[in-house]
C-alpha cells in the first residue's frame, strides 16, 4: 500500500518537491509584503486614494505586459527566466525596504509586478513538463491549496513583524523568499519542450492554423466565465465589511474567523478539484461549481445571521477552489506548449483587468444598492453566467459527441479565413 502510494503521489517528482514550497514561500513573502506596504501607505496619512493608486500599481503591470511577458516565456529558457525573475523582484524588495517618499514605494511596485507578470507563468507553464497528463490536475490543486495557506498566514505575520521590526524587515524577508525561489529555479532539471508533442496536441491542426483561445469551444466560454465571477467577488469584497460589521453585527474577531472559512474551503475545494477528470467531465463540473458559486453570493447577502453567512462563505470556498482548480488545468493541459506561456499570461491579464474594474464598480454599487443589494446583484448576475455556462458547455459537448469526436481531448484551431489572426488571444 505503502508502495503504491508513493509510486502515485505527485511529490515523488524531485522538480515539484522544489517548486511548490519555494514558490509557497515566496507567494507567502510576497503576501506579507503587501500587507506591509498597505500599512505604510495608510500610515502615509493620505487617505483612501492612497491606497486604491497601490492597489492599482500591483495589478496594472499584471494586464499591461501579459503579451510582453507571454513571449518572454514561450522563447527563453525556464531556468534563466526563473534566475532573472527571482534576483529582479528581490532587489525590487530591498529597495521597497530602504523607504523614501509614496511616488518611490509606487514606482517599484511597478517594477516589482513587473517581474511577477513573466515570473507567474514561467513557473506555471512547466508543471505539464514535470507532471504526467492524470497528474497535472493535482499538481495544480497543491499548489493553490499551499498557497491559499500562506495567504492566511500572511496578515498575522507581517503584523507581527512590523510590530516587533518595523517596515523593512518583512520586505527584506519577501527578497530573501525571491533569493529561495531562484535558486529554486536553477536547481529544476526539467524544461519546456516547445515543440509540437502528443501531450500538447490533443488532435492535429490544419498545417500552419495558429492556436486561438477564443476558437477552443470548451475553453473560452470557461474563462469569460471566469472574469464575470472575478468581477462578482472583487466587487463584494469591497462592501464585505459593511455587511458584516454594519447590517450583522460581526465583531473584528468573527471578522478574522469568516476569511479563515472562506480559505479553509478554498483549500479543500482545491484538493477535490485536482482529482483526474477528463477534459469535458472538467468543464461541466466548473460550469456546475460556478452557479453553486453564484448562488452562495446570493445567499450571503439575504443571509438574516452570521452563522448562515459563514456557512454561504464556506460553500463559497470549495466552489471557488474546485472551479480554480479545473480551469487552471484546462489551460495547462489544453494550451499547446508552443505558445503555452502566452495563454497563461493573456489569461491573468483578463482576471486582473477585471479585478481593476470591479474596484471601481465596487465603490459604485455599494453607494448605490448598499452591502446587502450588492451581494445580492453579483449574485444574481452571477448565477445567470453560471447557467448559460452549463448550457454552453453541455450544447458543446453533445455536439461534439454527435459529430463522433471524443470531445474530452478536442482541440480548436484558428484557420486562416476566420478572421481572428490578430485577436489578442490568438498566436
Amino acid at each position: 500500500m505503502l508502495h503504491d502510494f508513493r509510486s502515485s503521489s505527485i511529490w515523488r517528482h524531485r522538480d515539484l518537491r522544489l517548486m511548490l514550497p519555494a514558490r509557497t514561500l515566496s507567494s507567502f513573502g510576497d503576501d506579507v509584503a503587501l500587507v506591509v506596504l498597505l500599512l505604510r501607505v495608510y500610515d502615509a496619512d493620505l487617505g483612501p486614494w492612497s491606497i486604491t493608486a497601490l492597489l492599482a500599481c500591483a495589478a496594472v503591470p499584471l494586464v499591461v505586459l501579459a503579451p510582453l511577458a507571454g513571449r518572454l516565456v514561450d522563447s527563453v529558457p525556464f531556468r534563466s527566466l526563473a534566475a532573472a525573475t527571482a534576483v529582479w523582484q528581490a532587489l525590487c524588495c530591498v529597495a521597497l525596504a530602504l523607504g523614501g517618499p509614496l511616488w518611490v514605494t509606487y514606482g517599484l511596485v511597478l517594477l516589482l509586478q513587473a517581474g511577477q507578470v513573466v515570473a507567474a507563468p514561467t513557473w506555471q507553464a512547466l508543471i505539464p513538463s514535470i507532471a504526467k497528463a492524470d497528474e497535472v490536475g493535482r499538481a495544480v490543486s497543491a499548489s493553490q491549496a499551499m498557497t491559499t495557506i500562506a495567504m492566511v498566514a500572511a496578515p498575522a505575520a507581517a503584523g507581527i513583524l512590523v510590530a516587533a521590526f518595523g517596515y523593512s524587515a518583512p520586505l527584506l524577508l519577501d527578497a530573501a523568499t525571491f533569493v529561495v525561489l531562484g535558486a529554486a529555479g536553477l536547481a529544476i532539471r526539467a524544461s519546456r519542450d516547445r515543440g509540437t508533442t502528443a501531450e500538447s496536441q490533443a488532435a492535429p491542426a490544419e498545417p500552419g492554423a495558429p492556436f486561438s483561445l477564443r476558437s477552443d469551444a470548451l475553453l473560452w466560454p470557461l474563462i469569460v466565465g471566469l472574469c464575470v465571477f472575478v468581477l462578482a467577488g472583487e466587487v463584494t469584497n469591497v462592501v464585505e465589511v459593511f455587511l458584516l460589521r454594519g447590517a450583522l453585527g460581526a465583531s473584528t474577531a468573527v471578522f478574522g474567523l469568516l476569511g479563515a472559512v472562506l480559505a479553509g474551503g478554498i483549500v479543500v475545494g482545491s484538493l477535490a478539484g485536482g482529482r483526474a477528470a477528463s477534459d469535458a467531465s472538467r468543464a461541466v463540473r466548473a460550469a456546475a461549481v460556478a452557479v453553486v458559486l453564484a448562488l452562495a453570493i446570493l445567499v450571503a447577502g439575504l443571509a438574516p445571521t452570521v452563522w448562515l453567512f459563514a456557512l454561504a462563505w464556506l460553500v463559497l470556498g470549495l466552489a471557488n477552489g474546485v472551479l480554480n482548480a479545473d480551469v487552471s488545468t484546462l489551460l495547462l493541459s489544453r494550451a499547446p506548449e508552443a505558445v503555452r506561456g502566452r495563454v497563461l499570461a493573456n489569461v491573468t491579464a483578463l482576471a486582473r483587468g477585471s479585478a481593476l474594474g470591479a474596484m471601481i464598480l465596487g465603490g459604485a454599487a455599494g453607494s448605490w444598492l448598499g452591502p446587502r443589494g450588492t451581494f445580492v446583484a453579483a449574485g444574481a448576475v452571477s448565477a445567470v453566467v453560471g447557467i448559460v455556462l452549463l448550457v454552453r458547455i453541455r450544447r458543446v459537448l453533445t455536439g461534439t459527441a454527435s459529430a463522433g469526436e471524443p470531445a474530452a481531448v478536442r482541440y480548436a484551431h484558428v484557420s486562416h479565413e476566420s478572421g481572428h489572426e490578430n485577436d489578442d488571444l490568438g498566436y
